[in-house]
Parts: C-alpha cells; sequence; structure tokens
C-alpha cells in the first residue's frame, strides 16, 4: 500500500464521515469491518482518486448500502 493510497482512504473517511454526520473513527471501523477499505476503496484507488469528492462519496456510500451496511 503506498503513501498515497493511504492518503486517499484517509480522505474518504474523513469525507464519508462529513457526509453522514458521524466521526471518522465510526466511518473507519465501518469501512474496516464491513471490508470496504481492503476490498474496495484500496483497490479502486486508480480508478476513483481523480474523480470529484461527491462522486467518490457516493461511490462509497451506494456501495456500503448494496453490501447492507446501515449509514
Amino acid at each position: 500500500m503506498s503513501e498515497k493510497q493511504i492518503e486517499y482512504s484517509v480522505f474518504c473517511i474523513e469525507n464519508v464521515a462529513e457526509r453522514l454526520g458521524k466521526t471518522g473513527t465510526e466511518i473507519f471501523n465501518l469501512l474496516n469491518n464491513s471490508g470496504l477499505l481492503k476490498d474496495y476503496i484500496f483497490p479502486s484507488y486508480e480508478a476513483l482518486h481523480t474523480q470529484s469528492k461527491q462522486y467518490i462519496v457516493d461511490e462509497i456510500i451506494s456501495v456500503l448500502k448494496e453490501r447492507n451496511f446501515v449509514v
């Protein structure tokens, strides 16, 4: 995992947390426990990091909903 992927994951966590009105810790735990950090966010870095913040956050929330995780 590169430094850029780590920065991207922090960006994702912070912005999803802001959108959902939750803490960064809550969203980190949700993404980590759901497997999305390892199985979606890190692997999607190349495809998603060039997209807008809104698009990235919408995608993450959409995947959480598809996998039946409460958001």
